[in-house]
This record gives structure tokens, sequence and C-alpha cells, in this order.
């Protein structure tokens, strides 16, 4: 007779560094937060970064990547949870990309962004004897964006727990938020707590509205469907409602039913639009916009200034919180009636018009068009003749420094907020030569303002101040606002 030969089928965990390779398991006591938001967890002198994890907690991970001097790991199980870990709103926590701190009380948010801003500008930028401010918290933590963009997908996540489980019958049609680290797979989203309560009543009639229609879900990887984003806009100070529905062509039918429907039910949309795009990507971004009813635009404030809004536009996410970035960049700049204010990375020209009042002359600079024309359009709307916009790439915008001086004057003051790459080496380079008397830096990657503020301040630059802004509560993410002053005696060695 055979017998076969059975083995525990408990898996192995890895007690020390040695030999230790993908997939295997391992116990973890996290004792700090990384840029980008892993925990920090060490295994014998190996630094290990451990997603969705916390410190104090005790974790069961599994190695995911081994380099020569860390890993990253995924955590599997929490073992012990932290002493004052919080217990997450959301029902799909831990699966979207987006509130991985729901379980950190929001005061220790703010103390990790803090110390992350600081570990930035200390071993990135090479900076010592930092007096980084406390984060400026945000006034609201919840329900806070005025904008979410929604996909359809033919394709659910399962989460782990599901897995294996005989599927109930479901439409293949699917709308929410991508899964982390999936760009085919949607997670069906039931609430979303960084949205108003309306918007998220809006998000299921949409999905039913899509569901009864027939048509199918567009799938990213084979490039076939019909129905490809919802883009909803909240406006915080006013209360209008946009709901632009996104799909690959235009059906008149079909909209005039989507239009019937939406207005029934949700009579406070000031704008609904039906839009179609052809791209392959997967960027809500409408090509062709009929305009079912009410607007095409919705109004917003910043302060005293009212800023009409298309569904393309840029236009900072959490309405409260921008102006108080926006009211730090104030205080920094210190701009004086007869000062000239170049702002870089201008987009629609939010800053440019804030802090318009304080300057003899504004110029933004940006290389989107349509961000110009926004720009232009918001100035006029506010009735504002002192600032210009101009559109171009800054690597060749600023390349004759001299030119752009003759053209708008030298600037006393340089605002920039670049995107989250950072500045070009050109773009660095072209504003020391600009030599302006102060800079206010605006970044949203600690990382790489560190980069680029090391090169600046090799030069006549000094770094006064530093305030980290909480813009996302619930995310790793983080705004910056940085003072650089210049020597007085290097205005004469600046070269354009």
């Amino acid at each position: 007779m055979h017998i076969a030969c059975t083995q525990s089928t408990t898996p192995e965990i890895k007690k020390t560094a040695a030999g230790l390779r993908r997939g295997d398991l391992v116990e973890l006591l996290p004792t700090d937060l990384a840029l980008g938001g892993a925990a920090v967890a060490r295994l014998d002198d190996l630094v290990i970064f451990v997603e969705h994890a916390l410190p104090g907690q005790k974790v069961l991970a599994r190695i995911s990547k081994r380099k020569k001097n860390f890993a990253e790991a995924q955590l599997q199980e929490v073992l012990q949870p932290a002493p004052d870990q919080a217990e997450p709103h959301c029902l799909h926590f831990g699966h979207c990309g987006g509130c991985r701190w729901q379980h950190l009380p929001y005061a220790q948010q703010l103390h990790y962004k803090q110390r992350q801003v600081e570990e930035a500008l200390t071993h990135i930028g090479g900076f010592s004897g930092l007096e980084v401010q406390s984060t400026l918290p945000s006034p609201e933590i919840y329900s806070y964006r005025n904008k979410m963009e929604y996909s359809f997908s033919p394709q659910r996540w399962v989460p782990r727990h599901e897995l294996g489980v005989p599927p109930a019958e479901e439409p293949a049609l699917y709308l929410g938020l991508h899964a982390k680290g999936f760009f085919d797979k949607i997670i069906d989203v039931e609430t979303c707590h960084l949205l108003t309560p309306v918007t998220n009543s809006i998000l299921h009639h949409v999905r039913q509205f899509a569901i009864d229609s027939g048509r199918p879900a567009y799938h990213a990887r084979d490039h076939h469907g019909f129905w490809r984003f919802l883009v909803m806009r909240h406006a915080r100070k006013t209360g209008e409602i946009m709901v632009n529905l996104v799909a690959s062509e235009y059906d008149p039918a079909l909209a005039r039913d989507f239009s019937a429907r939406m207005q029934a039910h949700f009579p406070g949309i000031t704008s609904l639009l039906f839009s179609t795009t052809q791209s392959l990507s997967g960027v809500a971004f409408s090509e062709a916009e009929y305009r079912l009813a009410g607007k095409s635009t919705i109004t917003e404030k910043l302060g005293n200034l009212t800023f009409e809004i298309s569904s393309n536009s840029f236009f900072q996410t959490n309405t409260l919180q921008a102006e108080r970035l926006y009211d730090v960049v104030v205080d920094y700049a210190r701009i004086h009636p007869d000062e000239t204010v170049y702002d870089l990375y201008c987009g629609a020209g939010t800053i440019s018009l804030y802090v318009s009042h304080l300057a003899h002359k504004v110029v933004g600079f940006e290389s989107v068009r349509s961000a110009v024309e926004d720009a232009q359009q918001n100035a006029a709307l506010n009735r504002i003749g002192n600032c210009s916009f101009v559109w171009g790439d800054l690597r060749d915008l600023l390349e004759n420094t001299a030119e752009t001086i003759a053209r708008h004057g030298r600037p006393d003051v340089l605002i920039i907020d670049p995107p989250r790459g950072g500045m070009h080496p050109k773009t660095v380079a072209a504003v020391s030569r600009l030599a302006p008397e102060r800079i206010v830096h605006v970044s949203c990657n600690p990382a790489t303002l560190a980069r680029d503020l090391k090169v600046l301040c090799a030069g006549p630059y000094r770094l006064m101040k530093i305030q980290p802004v909480d813009m996302f509560p619930h995310t790793a993410h983080i705004e910056v606002v940085v003072l650089l002053q210049r020597n007085p005696s290097s205005l004469q060695d600046a070269k354009v």
C-alpha cells in the first residue's frame, strides 16, 4: 500500500534577513512612516517598507521586492494593532489607492507629514538645523473634495476575503475607483467619504442608469465599450453641482433620457453634461462636450474672487484649505504695491489672481493653453487688470532671461508651483538668473522640492521658512510652502 507523505501547510516565517527573498513571510514591528505612506520596519539591519501598515503594529507581511539595501512587503495580517489605531470610516479602506491613512488618528497624520518634509529636506536637500512648522490642518477631514473622477469597467476588483466565493449574479458594469495597482479593475464604490452625500447619491443613480441602458462599460485592455467616466464637481462655497457623463460616442436619445432622469432626481444640479472621448488613456478628459441642462461651468469662490470652472479645468480640490494655502503664500511673499510678481506654472491663474491686489503687476506662465485661457477669463470675470498670462514651456520662455525681463520687468517676487516632478534643471537655472528678491515655492512633492532647493540654495538664496499644508487628509500627500530670500549683494552678480 502506498502511503502519501504529508507536510504541514503552515507557512514558514523568516526570522532573519539572511537569504530573504521575494515571497517570504516575515513578522515585523514598524516604527515610522516613509515619504509616500509606507510603514518602515527593520529585520536585522535590513529596512523593509510595508504597505498599509502603521507604526506600533505587529504585522505579518510578505516580501514583494528584495534589493541589496532594502525590501518592500505587502501587509498580510495585523497581528497586534497599534495602541491608538483609529477605526476607518470607509467600507473600501485598504483596497483603493486613496485614503490609506484612515486608520491613523488625524493628529498623527499631521505629525508624520511634518516629519517627512523635514526628512526630505535633510536627506535629499542636504539642509540642517531646519525649523519646519507644524502641518497646517485641513478645516474639514471628510467631504472636503470638490471634484472626483470615477471610471467604468466590466471588471470588478475582488477583495481577498471574497476569493473563492461563488459570484452572485452581477451586471458586467462597475463604476468607481481603480483598485491599487490595477489600471483595468474597478472598486464598485458604495460610498466615498471624501465626497458630499449628494454626490455619492448621484454616483448610485448614474451607475444604475448605465446598467439600465444596456450599453457596455469600456474595457481598458481591449479598448472596446461605451461608458468611460463620470466626473462630478460640487462647489464648496456656492453649492453648485456639475455632473459630466463621458462615453466613447454621443447618443442623442440616450443623452435625453439621462438628462430627464438626473433632473427629476437631482434638481440641484446646475451643470449637466454628456461628453465623449476617443482617447485610449485612463484620463477623464472630454474631447467633445454636450450641455444637457444648466451651464457648461460651475462657479466657485476663493477669498473674494469668483472662478468659472469647466469640466476639464484644474482647480484646487480642497477649496477651504486652498484658501489657507494661498494665505501662507501671501504671508511669505510680502508683496509691496510697486512690485512685479512672476507666477510660474500658474495653471488657471488662481494664485496670480489671489495676490494681484497686492502687486503692481503679476505675470503668470503656463504650458497648457486651455489653462491660460481659463486664467484670462477668470481675470476678466473678476475685473483684474494687472495680471497677464503667457502660454509656453518655461524651458523656452525663460531661456533668454534678458528678453523676458525686458518684456515683463524683473520680478521682485517669484511664486513657483510646479507639478510633482518639480522643475526642469533649465528652469531652476533660469530662476537663479531672474534673481528675484524673494521666492515662494509651493510643492506637492517634498522630494523634488528638496532637489530643486538644493540647487537654488547653493547660489545666492537662503531657505527661510517651511510650512507643510495638509490638502488631502487621510492620504500620504503633503503640500509645502517655503520662502527663499536672496542675499542683497548678489543681484550685481546675476547673469542675464
